[in-house]
């Protein structure tokens, strides 16, 4: 747990990986912050509050800052990952929001993983390794919804696990063979979602 749980105060400015906020007593902080966080951020003169991690090191301390307590904890697990900083980690949450962090986790998505700066497949497949049945568990059990791809069909915009396969980066004939594998039966979208990508290696062909 940070030593410092969260801060609030007046967003002073912006750099591109910062935000400089004024708390009680005209102390202005500055605190790193993920991009997806950051373009969420008041302007200036705005009134914010970030949940923070307070990274120390011998010679430095370093504070980071979070608009969710999903995008916080994920970062700490993140960390957590053998050979893992901070930086690869606030470059895997500029990249991914939370909940497509977790998504891409729990599909083993290496690809989307390795959009991150400084993160390559190999530390992208340690990451899935080392924190995929954290991720389940604290989704219970649970995929979260995604939205449409641009190039879905009629068809897909009418079935989620669908709409999920195709933002995953799997074909429409890929996805739909998955999913015709066994009728629906009132399974939920994350379960058909699961069983899809057990089928198909949990990893989608690159594009050509």
């Amino acid at each position: 747990m940070s030593l410092i749980e969260a801060i609030e105060g007046t967003v002073e400015g912006t750099t591109a990986d910062a935000a400089l906020v004024r708390i009680g007593g005209g102390l202005v902080l500055r605190v790193l912050v993920p991009a997806h966080d950051l373009a969420a951020l008041p302007q200036t003169g705005g009134q914010v509050r970030l949940l923070t991690h307070l990274a120390v090191r011998e010679d430095d301390l370093q504070l980071y800052g979070f608009v969710t307590e999903a995008g916080r904890k994920l970062f700490a697990s993140l960390i957590g990952v053998s050979q893992v900083g901070p930086k690869a980690a606030m470059a895997v949450l500029s990249v991914l929001s939370p909940e497509e962090l977790a998504g891409a986790i729990v599909a083993g998505d290496t690809v989307a993983l390795s959009r991150a700066q400084g993160v390559g497949k190999r530390t992208a497949e340690r990451i899935i390794l080392e924190l995929k049945a954290g991720v389940e568990e604290g989704m219970g059990g649970r995929i979260p919804a995604a939205a449409p791809s641009a190039g879905a069909s009629g068809a897909a915009a009418g079935d989620p696990a669908l709409q999920w396969l195709l933002g995953l980066g799997f074909s429409a004939a890929e996805a739909r063979q998955a999913l015709a594998v066994e009728p629906d039966d009132g399974l939920e979208t994350d379960e058909r979602v699961r069983r899809a990508l057990r089928r198909m290696g949990s990893a989608p062909n690159p594009a050509p």
